[in-house]
């Protein structure tokens, strides 16, 4: 008996040393030949480990996996990346990275088993899209998919894949050279990128050298916790006096802090680029220079605003002429301040550059935004009411609230409802621990459901979203 015994333990011993050592593997193998070398952030999915925990949710709770995943099933000619040929398209994670030199776009590797059916499969693709694959000259292909943000680029071996705003192929080129051409990618598992990110056995994992930032999926929350590195220490306050609004649907604030000078340089190269800027003939820089850094936007309650209706009619001589007609809108009462330099007027330069027209921000459609300057701040508001903010103290330089019950009610926005519906509460935020270079990054996403994963949750309510606008189409 006791012979048995000790059979049955060291057979228990070995496999699970050997499950371990195959999990260990499958994380670092797996991450091998798709980072960039000179990946400056890495975005990790544990696809794995998200899917075990998703199957020992679905274990739990049978009948809502079922019931939600009935009209799934029923679907059978739903377009799905899973159809993709030739591509391992669910491995045991996934890496995303970004480039120093190269803004606003993600890159990914992924390994092509199967040469053959994926070029099948991308050349029907293609077609479907409407959109043309071309060959480099220096033998790899490509293809843009403007609607999706995509551009991919492929040999025999590997795709490289850049999520972007600008689908410019001039733009990313080199990366993809390096990566199909020359396989600059990480291949030592003892790369300190590798081995951090082998090591961390959460959902998602971001990494940006010391900067580590993780988030999971645990029942009805998602969890983030983490602490950010920066350059210097003490880049953001630890006493921040804030605007709250009661009972609001959505409060969020951020000291940027542009008393230090770097902070000012960081926020105008990362949104020098940003189409928002660009299309309403704004520089970054200069309301950055008349910025003191401090933004704040608070949606509480509704209110009702006039929208002009343009209809067109023919008169006695049969020509068309255009009829003005003013009709009322139900709007959120939103309100966005801006702290602002002492005699630098952001106002006066949004008024000069047209942003601001008969004191209405033209910049921002669908809803008017009242603008008005004083006491070194400038807000836009959706109305004209006097918004009574209370000042408050917090340790946090960013702090994000949201109520989806009452932002439901007070965006009501038909795409969104379905998800919302699905949600309680987001708090994240952010504080600069004193004396150090370390930001502690903390929040949390709560599901009205308890007993189901939120993954799930937000999964099937995206999915029963989509259903119901192709039904409505």
């Amino acid at each position: 008996m006791k012979k048995r015994l000790k059979i049955t333990l060291s057979i228990l011993v070995l496999v699970l040393l050997g499950y371990f050592g195959y999990t260990h593997f499958k994380k670092t193998s797996v991450l091998l030949n798709v980072i960039h070398k000179d990946a400056e952030t890495v975005l990790k999915i544990g696809i794995h480990d998200i899917t075990k925990t998703l199957v020992l949710d679905a274990l739990s709770s049978p009948g809502y996996y079922w019931e939600q995943t009935e009209s799934i099933r029923k679907d059978k000619k739903k377009d799905s990346i899973k159809k993709v040929k030739g591509v391992d398209l669910k491995p045991y994670a996934m890496a995303f990275y970004t480039l120093k030199n190269i803004n606003n776009t993600l890159f990914t590797t992924l390994k092509i088993d199967d040469s053959e059916a994926f070029e099948k499969y991308i050349d029907k693709y293609s077609k479907k899209k409407s959109s043309v694959i071309t060959v480099n000259a220096k033998g790899y292909k490509n293809l843009i998919l403007e609607k999706s943000k995509l551009i991919l680029a492929w040999n025999s071996e590997k795709i490289a894949v850049a999520l972007t705003t600008n689908t410019s192929l001039e733009n990313i080129k080199t990366v993809f050279e390096d990566v199909l051409l020359y396989n600059k990618l990480i291949s030592d598992k003892n790369h300190p990128i590798i081995k951090k990110l082998s090591k961390a056995s959460d959902h998602v994992t971001f990494l940006n050298k010391e900067s580590l930032i993780s988030l999971n999926f645990k029942d009805s929350e998602a969890l983030v916790d983490g602490i950010l590195h920066t350059q210097s220490k003490d880049r953001y306050k630890t006493n921040i006096t804030y605007n709250s609004l009661p009972e609001a649907a959505l409060q969020f604030y951020f000291d940027a802090n542009f008393d230090k000078e770097e902070n000012k340089k960081m926020f105008i190269e990362s949104l020098k680029d940003a189409s928002f800027f660009t299309k309403n003939n704004l520089s970054v820089a200069e309301i950055i220079d008349k910025s003191k850094g401090y933004f704040s936007a608070t949606i509480s309650g509704t209110t009702t605003q006039q929208d002009t209706i343009v209809s067109y009619e023919y008169d006695d001589n049969f020509e068309k002429i255009a009829v003005k007609t003013l009709q009322e809108k139900k709007a959120p009462k939103i309100s966005i301040n801006v702290e602002v330099e002492e005699n630098k007027s952001l106002m006066d330069y949004l008024k000069t550059q047209g942003a601001i027209k008969n004191n209405v921000l033209t910049s921002i459609p669908y809803y008017t935004f009242y603008a008005k300057e004083n006491n070194n701040q400038t807000s836009f508001n959706t109305t004209q009411e006097n918004i009574k903010l209370e000042e408050k103290q917090s340790s946090s330089f960013f702090k994000l609230n949201v109520n989806f019950n009452r932002l439901q009610e007070d965006l009501s926005i038909p795409k969104a409802n379905e998800v919302f519906a699905l949600l309680n509460v987001l708090r994240i935020e952010a504080n600069q621990i004193k004396s150090t270079n370390q930001i502690k990054i903390q929040g949390n996403l709560v599901g009205k459901n308890e007993d189901i994963n939120i993954a799930s949750q937000i999964f099937f309510g995206f999915q029963k979203s989509e259903s119901e606008e192709k039904l409505d189409n």
